[in-house]
């Protein structure tokens, strides 16, 4: 992993399937142009395993799929690296930023004129979403959502009752999911006492027989610290996974529902947002027993709310004014709109209430934007750098993120001529 960590002009916001399914597209347009969306590995398999199911109300799997596809933000969008991953990777001594900041997947460094780089190629989860909205799907992916499917049935949290009731979890002992967090606090630091408990954390950590090895010495060469001094992150992780298994035990958590395990690790992605946004009350719950002070948890039927406020505004607008690409009709937020956006933008994005520090690239003469493309190029065709030569602290001269970008995406006019050429075309 090459270690990139985004930040853009709206707030990082997670988000889970259930938001962004009871969004219109219109509203999911306005999502995308001022929020950060934070995508969450868990959301590319969710929307897949839905191609499982079994049509209802007149609509195939595909066209479910389609439609949740069409909604996903493309422009501002960061796809989250896999929690298990980063696991090993602060287990084994690279440090995990917990502040909001989101580890982007697919990132690589490149070197140009003795300076550093970054370039994030388009993922293939966004280009098996662009697919998806064409309705086109590959037979491995049809399998792999049988397989998803089947495994989230088959998982048994009745077993995980069974097991807290055996060394005295229920709910005498667990009164409330704050109880859970503070006793998962309790076990997650009682996994360092001693080296088969520091392996049983690894264990249900998930992580991978090959740098075990590697993780074990280091913690022992350190002095066998507790679990969060040595690796915050994964201290976070452990957290969780504890915690659903107290809940669960404790009945303040349903067994009786298979996917609240699936729910549950949305969890494991909290540290790299300022907000999580989210439609599944296991969310409401549990999340904020989990959320920084700097962080909020925003129920998903609200912001929709806002949202849709926020496009019926713009779509009040003369025809002259709502014809004009995005990044020219919708440079900040209007004053008139004093709704949620306005307020967590206040919050955690203030450059979504002005254009003082924006630069119009609209405005650019044809020499001055091909001037930019070139240099934007000189840097996505800079020579790949090994992984070994990184430094965590280094600065980055450039980064250059690579999009598919609609042209239009239902009522709004994305992309502008003097751009380019449509990506659908």
């Amino acid at each position: 992993m090459f270690s990139v960590y985004a930040r853009r002009m709206g707030p990082n916001t997670l988000f889970d399937k259930s938001f962004l399914q009871g969004l219109s597209l219109d509203e999911s347009v306005w999502f995308d142009r001022f929020y950060s969306p934070v995508i969450a590995p868990l959301f590319f398999a969710e929307t897949l395993a839905d191609l499982a199911k079994a049509p209802r109300d007149g609509r195939s799997a595909e066209d479910e799929v389609a439609i949740i596809a069409s909604k996903t933000p493309e422009w501002s969008g960061t796809p989250c690296y896999y929690h298990q991953h980063l696991c090993v990777y602060d287990l084994l001594g690279r440090p995990v930023p917990m502040t909001g900041q989101v580890p982007v997947a697919g990132a690589s460094r490149v070197m140009k004129d003795g300076k550093v780089g970054a370039v994030i190629n388009y993922p293939p989860e966004a280009k098996a979403f662009s697919r998806w909205q064409a309705g086109r799907f590959l037979e491995i992916e049809q399998t792999f959502a049988h397989i998803w499917r089947e495994r989230v049935q088959g998982v048994n949290l009745e077993g995980f009752r069974t097991a807290m009731k055996s060394v005295g979890v229920g709910p005498k002992a667990c009164k409330s999911l704050a109880d859970a967090r503070r006793l998962a606090e309790w076990t997650t630091t009682a996994m360092t006492k001693s080296g088969g408990r520091f392996d049983a954390a690894l264990d249900v950590l998930g992580i991978p027989s090959g740098p075990r090895e590697e993780i074990k010495a280091r913690w022992k060469y350190m002095g066998k610290p507790a679990f969060r001094q040595f690796a915050p992150y994964a201290a976070h992780a452990l957290a969780v996974e504890a915690f659903f298994a107290i809940a669960i035990g404790a009945h303040h958590i349903a067994a009786e529902r298979a996917s609240n395990k699936v729910d549950i690790a949305y969890l494991l992605y909290l540290p790299f947002c300022h907000i999580f946004v989210s439609s599944d009350r296991l969310h409401r719950a549990c999340a904020p027993e989990f959320l920084r002070p700097d962080q909020m948890f925003v129920w998903g039927p609200d912001l929709k709310t806002d949202l849709g406020a926020i496009n019926h505004h713009f779509s009040a607008l003369p025809e002259e004014e709502r014809s004009q690409p995005l990044y020219k009709l919708a440079r900040k937020l209007p004053d008139e709109l004093q709704g949620l956006t306005r307020d967590l933008s206040a919050r955690y994005a203030p450059g979504n209430l002005s254009t003082q520090h924006e630069v119009d690239l609209s405005q650019l003469k044809p020499e001055g934007m091909a001037k930019l493309a070139a240099h934007v190029k000189s840097w996505t065709g800079a020579a790949r750098t090994p992984l070994s030569q990184e430094d965590p602290g280094e600065h980055l001269e450039s980064l250059s993120i690579e999009r598919r970008v609609s042209q239009r995406r239902g009522s709004w006019l994305q992309v502008g001529s003097e751009v380019g050429p449509p990506a659908d075309e």
